[in-house]
């Protein structure tokens, strides 16, 4: 079905884009006559075609599906401020179709903003950003994202390891994820940033995805190399890999509340190859990730489980796991930190487990704290390769991974990091008592090759001797900005 029948395509208005009215039928920015006279307020609907350029001295609304259609661009400037609508079956979505680009680029002290229009804001009060590219997945090229209904602008997937579909820098998203059309049902809404098939040369990076009502962040396969990124109390899981996603990614935040989870079960990171579990399915999913911090409830009882949840099942939310790599995935982490999950690593099914075994797959130089300790490491799906026991023995081998498992979280020596109330950048740094100050490796291995400068969108890891998102001086990468900074919490 045709959400929108009108099509706007680009043209300049001499002077203020003010001097283009809702009566004009050949533009892509509509004026939007605001009840009280407000001003200065435009309306982003229908489908993006040509170079469109947004101003920060302007506010937009995003309504519906807004499409930029293959051999479009649109350009995002820094400052600039656009809300999601959040009425029903009109909720925005801003979807970049294969061989589109979104080049949304804000700088430190200027990010760009996509938030609700909501006057009491809550989490999913509109769909989110989808960007759709041609790169390898595991599923036809006639895969339709989910979330929004199918058409021929939201199918993903081809061959193209360098697929570009523009940039993505300094940007806050916040309050997205939600369901687009209520027919579109349970376990079918966007994230606030979904990325199918998007290749690497693509740049995502100091993106912060806050109040999510599903994922912040899900990856279905493609290409891209992220680097710090911010998951800030999403409701399901903060990272999501499925369909054969091979990239890497560095410095990642996930940071959760203890009131907010969802009925599916809330993780860190939830990995799967296929979502029916087909092995051979290929490529084979498996991030590549170093430099992250994971935070959970650590042990803090939700008061209300039910609430906030995305289903209308009436099943209690859950917290499940820092990571769950499950349905046949690979996965290779270094250099982290997770804290405060009911389970710090579980490793669904056998085929994962084998992975690990079979060195296909690794978990090296991390740390890590959950309570009780004896479910740190833990197998379930058949596993019978590993127990739980012996799956922590072979993990923290001080000859091999070298992982620590501690007993409390305070071991691992941030500054505060479960403090939930006033949450600045600096409470996840590390003290000097911390050994995550030291310890990080990237030598070994061929898929953790370092520089100390690394290109934006480079498969590259950045050179730190710290593990974890964070180090212990200087100005943080998240700044937040009270402090000048860009990052909000």
């Amino acid at each position: 079905m045709k959400l929108f029948s009108k099509i706007f395509t680009a043209v300049v208005c001499a002077g203020l884009l003010s001097a283009c009215t809702k009566e004009s039928n050949n533009i892509n920015v509509e004026r939007q006559i605001v009840s009280g006279g407000a001003t200065g307020i435009d309306t982003l609907k229908g489908t993006v075609t040509g170079v469109v350029n947004l101003s920060a001295s302007r506010t937009y609304i995003l309504k519906g599906l807004v499409t930029v259609k293959s051999g479009a661009t649109l350009n995002i400037p820094g400052g600039t401020l656009i809300k999601g609508f959040g009425g029903a079956g009109q909720k925005g979505v801003l979807l970049v179709a294969k061989g589109g680009k979104l080049n949304c680029n804000g700088y430190s002290s200027k990010p760009v903003v996509f938030t609700s229009n909501e006057a009491t804001p809550a989490n999913g009060d509109w769909g989110g950003i989808i960007i759709l590219g041609q790169a390898p997945t595991n599923k036809p090229t006639t895969t339709y994202i989910e979330g929004v209904p199918n058409s021929s602008d939201t199918q993903y997937g081809g061959a193209n390891v360098n697929d570009n579909s523009g940039s993505i820098v300094f940007t806050r998203i916040e309050y997205a994820g939600g369901v687009y059309a209520g027919a579109l049902g349970n376990n079918n809404e966007v994230n606030g940033l979904t990325l199918g098939g998007v290749g690497a040369g693509t740049v995502l990076k100091q993106i912060q995805v806050s109040y999510s009502g599903d994922d912040s962040f899900e990856f279905f396969g493609g290409t891209v190399n992220p680097k710090y990124l911010i998951s800030y109390r999403p409701i399901d899981d903060d990272f999501d890999f499925d369909f054969g996603y091979r990239g890497t990614l560095q410095y990642l935040l996930g940071f959760r509340d203890p009131e907010i989870n969802d009925q599916s079960g809330s993780h860190g990171i939830e990995c799967d190859n296929d979502n029916t579990g087909i092995a051979t399915n290929n490529p084979r999913t498996r991030p590549v990730i170093s430099n992250m911090t994971l935070l959970g409830a650590n042990g803090v009882v939700d008061s209300d489980p039910h609430s906030p949840q995305t289903s209308a099942t009436n099943v209690a939310g859950s917290f499940v796991a820092g990571m769950r790599f499950r349905r046949n995935s690979s996965f290779k982490v270094r250099n982290s930190i997770i804290l405060g999950w009911p389970s710090a690593l579980l490793i669904d099914g056998q085929v994962t487990a084998d992975s690990l075994a079979n060195d296909n797959a690794s978990f090296k130089y991390n740390i890590l704290s959950n309570n009780p300790i004896t479910k740190g490491y833990t197998v379930t799906g058949g596993v019978t390769s590993f127990t739980n026991e012996s799956l922590r023995t072979y993990l923290s081998d001080p000859n091999a991974s070298r992982n620590a498992l501690y007993t409390q979280s305070s071991t691992a020596a941030l500054v505060d990091p479960f403090n939930l109330v006033n949450v600045v950048s600096s409470q996840f740094n590390l003290t000097a008592a911390s050994n995550a100050r030291y310890g990080a490796r990237f030598d070994g291995d061929a898929d953790f090759a370092s520089a100390a400068s690394p290109a934006a969108g480079s498969a590259l890891f950045k050179s730190t001797t710290i593990r974890g998102a964070f180090g212990a001086t200087g100005v943080s990468w998240a700044l937040e900005t009270a402090n000048g900074g860009w990052a909000k919490f």
